[in-house]
């Protein structure tokens, strides 16, 4: 009989022991577990840990999902722990009745103690558990719209983040992308991009073995530094069982092994990704090339004894795209490898004190090719090589002394790299404008630039009532490549906490945060062969967050950021999918006096509430350059940005709906004036001071879940822009003569991304 209640589970879809549809207590825990598959969890364990008898003893208040395997495993006191995403190992723990009942919530139910965050814009992902400081569960990134898998996309649904649907990493709060600071396991991540000189539209942060994202959109602390807008803190999953994951759809083919070693004081991880985008290509429309990347990671940890734990990880990727544009007369080829390898060693010296130490080596290397062949208009090459290397060691230490938490540390890094770069470019007489000259263009720079950064901060954080928690920090960063001169850059940072009531709580942070220009990130395309002394940005916020009887929470910042000594920068104006951009008539070199960026953001949370949970997002924002005593709006300033987002799920159905809306983003119109002494040129006097129509779009993920006998079948579809909307992105200008004989310049404006289906499947064991 129990073998024949088991396959009812399993055939059923949970119409037999759903636990919404029936009372748990008193029942097995095994049959509960097993009922559990049909949303798409395995839980993985022993008949000594779970007896077949093992009984309910109390009624979980949650209704469907982990929790509730969460709740009545804890009577027993044993816990899941993730091995995988959405795959729970069961174990022994003595803590978990305590962590499910100590606290309540607002609603009275119970709920797991809560660290205390005293940052402000501070979100947490890809968590299997939802807390009030979290934005979204791992099973709801799973099951959230995202244009190839693309894990970062998750971030872009945030307030403050300005994308262009197409680019993975967005601007944050005004910021340029490359402000944003990627950490994976403790180590800041390089040009993690696949196909980065074409919007960068993958990261190498993979969804499958990424177990949880720390996001500071700013006001962070002081152990991150050296970026001025934001931190993406990534950790990938613990293997803690034997489990596996083979995957393809339309974007890649996957896959994921994992295993448990040494009776399980280690844990090994591995996983491979490759793209299918090159091998769709041959059936498009449109003959733009041949895009091919691929990426693996490695992970293994072992527990010395109780105190000490050491562990590798190694990312690798490597990108080839030949692209084209124009039929064929503008060609460009590209070929990165990437390699990231660290060691991590943590000890525990007490209860109260511990030190991480990672040793790291990363090696990069970027070829690039490009080719114009306009017949009787222009022709030029562009040959681009680049290769950088960077060991690092970090100390990271915390401390608490009493009432008193302290993280401090440091980090040295050895950074050398090679630059060998060189343009040719030959224009006929009226390129771009009638009456424009013939014009010559040859730049070559090559350099070996390499020194250290170094850095060390303090940060502490204390309770001084029962309302009141305070954190201050100070950081200090130097960089002896860049040339420059620098001094060191003194960062201090404060946070504070304020605890109205349970249910209300104010946050406010202050803050300079400095960037120096990367050894990567000299602009030798540009004609630049000097590294710029260090930006930095002052940043003010303020939060309230409040969680409401009816099942919503809602939080409101304000933000301010203060950019000094901005460091300039160059932008086509007209066309950002140039293939290479520094070829192009409209390349400009922006260099303002100063920037502010400010705005107000609205998050409001529908708590999970049987199959619904969803979210709603305002962002009120402008960001403006300070050029010759003028405000002018970047190009990416967007005033008024709403994203709403709906995720049903029910069995082994999963659905979820997101729609992202902001208001046109600033464009130019050409105007061109004679030159006294040359030819033609551009006015840039009203740079941005017109717009583009509103972005909108409607993205929906659609994934059920089959049961098999060894493991799980996931297959999903969906829509990028399901709605077609036609979002602007650039301007293409043609020549034609009006009836004076005076040239006519015609305006084409182009679109994003135009509907993008995909399909896929992922078989788990």
């Amino acid at each position: 009989m129990k073998a024949l209640r088991r396959l009812a589970c399993l055939t059923a879809g949970l119409a037999v022991c759903h636990p919404a549809l029936a009372q748990l207590q008193g029942r097995n825990v095994t049959d509960i577990l097993n009922g559990l598959r049909a949303e798409g969890l395995i839980f993985i364990y022993n008949t000594q840990i779970v007896p077949d008898d093992l009984k309910v003893t109390r009624e979980p208040q949650a209704t469907r999902g982990i929790e509730v395997a969460r709740q009545i495993l804890a009577e027993h006191d044993l816990a899941v722990s993730e091995a995988a995403p959405r795959v729970y190992a069961v174990v022994r723990d003595p803590r978990a009745r305590q962590r499910i009942t100590t606290q309540p919530s607002p609603s009275g139910e119970t709920e797991p103690a809560e660290e205390i965050v005293v940052q402000t814009s501070r979100y947490t992902l890809a968590v299997d558990t939802a807390t009030p400081k979290d934005f979204l569960t791992q099973d709801q990134v799973q099951a959230m719209p995202r244009l190839g898998d693309e894990t970062l996309r998750a971030m872009q649904r945030l307030p403050g983040v300005a994308t262009n649907g197409v680019s993975s990493l967005g601007s944050v709060r005004g910021g340029e992308p490359k402000e944003a600071a990627i950490v994976l396991n403790g180590l800041r991540l390089y040009e993690p991009f696949h196909l980065k000189n074409f919007n960068s539209p993958i990261s190498l942060l993979d969804s499958r073995i990424i177990d949880s994202i720390e996001y500071y959109s700013g006001g962070f602390a002081a152990p991150f530094g050296d970026r001025m807008s934001a931190i993406i803190d990534a950790t990938s999953i613990l293997p803690l069982q034997r489990y596996y994951e083979v995957g393809l759809s339309f974007f890649h083919f996957n896959a994921l092994a994992a295993t448990p070693f040494a009776g399980g004081r280690g844990h090994a991880l591995l996983s491979a990704r490759r793209s299918n985008i090159g091998d769709l290509a041959q059936f498009s429309e449109q003959d733009f090339g041949e895009p091919n990347y691929a990426d693996g990671f490695a992970h293994t940890d072992y527990q010395l004894n109780d105190a000490t734990r050491v562990s590798l990880d190694v990312l690798v990727s490597g990108d080839q795209f030949n692209a084209k544009r124009h039929q064929g007369t503008q060609r460009v080829k590209t070929k990165y490898q990437n390699l990231y390898s660290w060691l991590t060693l943590n000890h525990d010296w007490t209860d109260n004190a511990s030190t991480n130490v990672i040793a790291s080596f990363t090696d990069l290397d970027n070829r690039r090719r490009g080719q114009v062949n306009e017949p009787g208009l222009r022709r030029g090459e562009v040959w681009d090589d680049r290769s950088f290397h960077i060991a690092g060691l970090r100390l990271e230490n915390s401390l608490r002394t009493g009432a008193i938490e302290h993280r401090f540390g440091g980090e040295v890094r050895r950074l050398w790299g090679d630059y060998d770069y060189r343009l040719d470019l030959m224009q006929a007489s009226n390129v771009p404008f009638p009456g424009s000259p013939p014009l010559q263009t040859s730049r070559a720079t090559s350099a070996s630039p390499g020194g250290y950064e170094n850095s060390a901060y303090w940060d502490s954080q204390t309770t001084l009532s029962s309302r009141w928690t305070i954190e201050a920090g100070l950081r200090v960063d130097l960089q002896t490549y860049d040339g420059t001169g620098d001094d060191e850059q003194w960062s201090p940072r404060f946070s504070a906490l304020y605890t109205l009531s349970p249910r209300t709580k104010f946050r406010a942070s202050w803050g300079r945060f400095f960037q120096s220009q990367g050894i990567n990130e000299l602009q030798v395309e540009d004609g630049v062969d000097q590294f710029y002394p260090a930006q930095h940005a002052d940043h003010t916020i303020v939060s309230v967050e409040h969680l409401l009887d009816v099942g919503l929470d809602i939080r409101v910042e304000a933000y301010r950021k203060q950019y000094r000594h901005v460091s300039p920068r160059f932008e086509n104006v007209f066309d950002p999918l140039a293939l290479f951009p520094e070829a192009e008539f409209d390349r400009i070199r922006i260099d303002p006096d100063s920037a502010r960026a400010e705005g107000v953001e609205i998050l409001l949370q529908m708590r999970p509430r049987n199959s619904w949970s969803g979210w709603l997002s305002y962002t009120w924002a402008q960001v403006d350059d300070r050029i010759g005593g003028a405000d002018v709006a970047r190009g990416w300033d967007q005033r008024h940005a709403l994203t709403l987002g709906v995720t049903w799920a029910s069995g082994p159905w999963t659905a979820t709906l997101v729609n992202s809306f902001h208001s046109g983003w600033p464009t130019t119109q050409l105007a061109v004036t004679s030159q006294a002494g040359g030819g033609p040129t551009m006015d840039l006097s009203a740079r941005n001071s017109t717009r583009f129509d509103n972005y909108n779009s409607l993205d929906i993920r659609v994934t059920r879940t089959f049961l098999l006998s060894r493991g799980a079948l996931d297959v999903f579809a969906e829509v990028t822009n399901a709605l077609s909307r036609k979002n602007p992105c650039c301007v293409e200008y043609t020549i034609a003569q009006n009836e004076d004989g005076t040239p006519n310049y015609v305006r084409e404006v182009n679109s994003w991304l135009p509907p993008v289906p995909s399909l896929g499947v992922l078989w788990r064991y």
